[in-house]
């Protein structure tokens, strides 16, 4: 059976096709928004998980710099404390050191020295 669709410049004609329903471009666009919503969140998702990831790593590293600062202040003092002269004159007399009582310092006479 041949269908007769009305064209208004030829009159009946067949095989002529009619425009589509609205309510199918209305469903194609439906369809086309809602995989752009879920595509967003998706996207939104995980760029929220990344920025998670990202900030627990920032506060293991920010622990990290506090426990390093934390060491360095304790060597700072450790050294500070085998520095002190206390310490360096018992590690003096350790190595079999004695103290200098008088001290007698040499000038040169004249100031003309030998170069090679």
């Amino acid at each position: 059976m041949v269908k007769y669709f009305q064209n208004k410049e030829r009159g009946y004609q067949p095989g002529a096709h009619r425009k589509a329903p609205a309510w199918r471009d209305l469903r194609a666009l439906n369809v086309f928004l809602m995989v752009g919503i879920v595509g967003l969140f998706a996207g939104y998702l995980a760029m929220n998980n990344q920025a998670a990831a990202s900030g627990f790593a920032i506060k293991s590293m920010e622990k990290r710099i506090a426990d390093l600062e934390e060491q360095r202040k304790r060597l700072d003092l450790e050294v500070l404390g085998r520095q002190s002269m206390g310490n360096v004159e018992e590690r003096v007399k350790g190595l079999g050191f004695v103290p200098v009582k008088g001290v007698d310092y040499l000038t040169a006479v004249g100031g003309v020295v030998a170069v090679k």
